[in-house]
């Protein structure tokens, strides 16, 4: 069973059925072109004016030609586009139900990845090479009748060298998604190298290393240089493969119609066709080299969709949610119990990671972990070391919880509570914030983050930050927190500072 969001869609059936109908038209428009063509040809070569109706019917399958490709590029682009939405929405859902400690481990930049370089393998699939292929299947079997049509002799005989051009494109083919595989693995290590780098680029700048990442940039652009040649050579390969194909076959056809006195304007409007069975191999050359670069991303998301996921609860409850934890973490045994709306502290080498646990960033196995009795988490409020928040205004970073906005004054009212009337009072809530905070300083970061569990209504808040135990001021917010909130309190102590040895506690 795929992982993958599904293709058949409402939307993009519809898509799909528009595009193979305007394949079914522009078969039908090519039929009445070639036969139109022949009969122009004819008229010029008997001397005779053109029929009128010759020229409207030329006229006419010239024009619904262009609107069916028009319609067709746009439905094809659209359903493209459809699929791209629905995978980068199921990619950051996956992403997002990560264990914190699986997140971790990934890269930043491998992550970054699946929504550059994978959607846009997706989107070409789905928008250009599917599409191209759906059409492929209604033009192609009709040209190749019309060409029968027009004269059995020359389909028969000049169709002989497309066809084993075909054959050979077909194994020269079957190699092109490892091409993929290995060009992708270059192109991601250059992503993912530039994307960690580029935070720190004027810290490494300091240290003397640009000069060594400039070369080793260097180093990598060249094989990847030598990759994408290699892999382009393999495409371009193919399309020449067919371009010899349909030359051989003009050529055996115009051989052909000297020997069996085939009238020239038979063979012109033959010529025309074989052009028009031409156009969509070359198509379905270009989708088989972007379908490879499909299967390719497509292997890397569903991998990650495999990750384990951790199913969080946003919704508070009405009343305050006692918190028990029995059982082990690694060697240490578990045995934590709070009421609903008390405080407790978790002290040991294991809090830390207790405190993720209750938060619902991590999951263990070995533990039991219950909330008024349920293993469904409630609304958590997780404080840790680094502040988390988005580029925006001070209203959008501190109501971040909510899913309705508390009104201006209620915001200001906790924000001056925690003693951020300062911060307030320099520029209002509409005056913008760095990405996590970025030019704030540590205190006010935490009070930021107090102020943004209180207005969440968090029902459980977890502070495990270094930020609170050199707080000096910390006793006092926490009584400004007890006063607008009824949450559970739950302090784990820093694991640097924590007994080696004790068990996670209730004091």
């Amino acid at each position: 069973m795929t992982l993958l969001p599904p293709v058949a869609t409402r939307d993009r059936v519809f898509d799909a059925v528009l595009v193979v109908s305007c394949g079914i038209v522009q078969a039908a428009a090519l039929a009445v072109a070639a036969f139109a063509t022949r009969d122009a040809f004819a008229a010029l070569h008997g001397g005779v004016p053109l029929a009128s109706t010759t020229m409207l019917e030329l006229a006419l399958a010239g024009a619904l030609t262009a609107l069916c490709l028009f319609i067709s590029g746009c439905r094809a682009e659209r359903l493209g586009q459809s699929y791209a939405i629905d995978l980068r929405r199921t990619l950051y859902a996956k992403i997002a139900q990560m264990p914190k400690a699986r997140h971790e481990e990934r890269r930043v930049g491998a992550l970054s990845l699946r929504f550059v370089g994978d959607l846009s393998a997706a989107r070409l699939w789905f928008g250009r090479g599917l599409p191209e292929v759906l059409s492929a299947c209604v033009v192609l079997p009709g040209a190749v009748g019309i060409l029968y049509a027009l004269s059995p002799v020359l389909a028969t005989r000049g169709l002989v060298p497309l066809a084993i051009a075909l054959v050979v494109m077909a194994v020269a083919a079957w190699h092109l998604e490892r091409r993929h595989r290995r060009l992708r693995q270059r192109r991601a290590g250059i992503a993912i190298s530039m994307i960690e780098r580029i935070a720190i680029a004027p810290e490494l700048d300091v240290m003397g290393r640009t000069g060594t990442e400039l070369r080793r940039l260097d180093a990598q652009g060249a094989r990847l240089r030598d990759d994408a040649v290699a892999r382009r050579g393999r495409t371009v390969g193919l399309q020449s493969l067919l371009q010899a194909g349909t030359a051989a076959s003009g050529l055996t056809m115009l051989w052909s119609a000297s020997m069996a006195g085939i009238a020239p304007a038979t063979v012109a409007a033959s010529l025309s066709v074989l052009a028009l069975v031409a156009l969509p191999l070359q198509h379905l050359g270009a989708a088989w080299d972007q379908y490879c670069a499909w299967r390719v991303a497509r292997g890397k998301a569903q991998n990650l969709l495999r990750e384990p996921a951790v199913r969080r609860y946003l919704k508070t409850s009405k009343a305050a949610v006692s918190v028990k934890a029995v059982g082990r973490l690694g060697d240490t045994p578990v045995a934590f119990e709070v009421a609903g709306g008390e405080t407790s502290h978790l002290t040991g080498s294991t809090s830390r990671h207790l405190a993720r646990a209750i938060a619902g960033l991590d999951t263990f196995d070995t533990l039991d972990l219950r909330f008024d009795g349920k293993t469904q988490h409630p609304c958590v409020a997780y404080i840790g070391d680094d502040h988390v928040g988005l580029q925006g205004s001070l209203r959008r970073s501190v109501t971040l919880m909510n899913r309705k906005r508390p009104t201006d004054k209620r915001i200001a009212e906790v924000l001056r509570g925690f003693g951020l009337g300062g911060l307030l009072a320099s520029g209002g809530l509409d005056q913008r914030l760095s990405e996590n905070g970025n030019g704030l300083s540590a205190a006010q970061t935490l009070r930021l983050d107090l102020a943004r569990a209180v207005l969440g209504k968090a029902d459980v808040i977890v502070i495990a930050s270094l930020r609170w135990s050199v707080e000096p001021d910390a006793r006092a917010l926490q009584e400004v927190l007890q006063e607008y909130s009824s949450a559970t309190l739950v302090l784990a102590e820093p694991s640097d500072t924590s007994s080696k040895t004790s068990i996670p506690k209730v004091i």
